[in-house]
């Protein structure tokens, strides 16, 4: 086993812990199916996969404030993110996470996207700005 920890600012308070999904590419939060939280933005690296209960990890949002209300109505479905994880967090993630209670932090050093991999086990406080990244290395 491997821990690493990085640190980065928290946007929207709270902790989380969850199974990594990570992606270098931006996401459309209102491509997000809210029924089972399967990711169907069409041609994202992540389309196919749920976010519901994951540490969700990816570089910016992207897409209209409609995103906002779908990562509230994730959350009231049970099929949200349990945190995420920004290099850049947008109005529309921020917006969203504080509408459903989904912890936030950007600005993550060293880079989150390339720190932590899809599967990894992932601790996150929102306050102190910590994560704590457990990968098993077999």
């Amino acid at each position: 086993m491997t821990t690493v920890t990085l640190a980065g600012q928290g946007v929207c308070g709270g902790s989380a812990e969850g199974e990594a999904l990570v992606s270098d590419a931006d996401l459309a939060l209102s491509l997000i199916d809210p029924d089972t939280g399967v990711i169907t933005q069409p041609a994202h690296p992540l389309r196919g996969q749920s976010v519901a209960g994951r540490v969700l990890v990816f570089p910016s949002g992207s897409g209209s404030s409609s995103g906002s209300y779908r990562l509230l109505h994730l959350s009231e479905l049970g099929h949200a993110p349990a945190a995420i994880i920004n290099n850049q967090a947008n109005a529309v993630v921020v917006a969203g996470a504080v509408l459903g209670g989904v912890p936030v932090l950007h600005k993550v050093s060293p880079d989150p996207v390339r720190a932590i991999r899809s599967g990894d086990r992932v601790s996150v406080d929102a306050v102190s700005g910590r994560i704590t990244v457990t990968r098993d290395e077999r």
